[in-house]
């Protein structure tokens, strides 16, 4: 009969079965994570980011300090609770 102490080794170390079996359990859980993919809400937060950085990108290439402006409208909404 073989218990936890007498499979394991000195030291904290995994043999190379068991470093094997996690790495396929490892592999199995994130190729499932892959396969959920992104949910759409996620994907539409992802588009509104990249549009507020283009137009940034834009107003600072106008001359426009658009860090500043973005930094004004956080200031003016801090105050305000719905």
């Amino acid at each position: 009969m073989h218990t936890d102490a007498q499979v394991r080794k000195g030291g904290g170390r995994l043999s190379r079965e068991d470093q094997r079996r996690i790495g396929d359990i490892l592999q199995r859980v994130y190729d499932e994570v892959l396969r959920q993919g992104v949910p759409d809400r996620f994907k539409d937060l992802l588009d509104q980011f990249d549009r507020t950085e283009e137009d940034g990108e834009a107003a600072t290439a106008a001359g426009q300090e658009a860090d500043r402006l973005v930094g004004a409208k956080a200031f003016d909404n801090k105050g305000s609770r719905s």
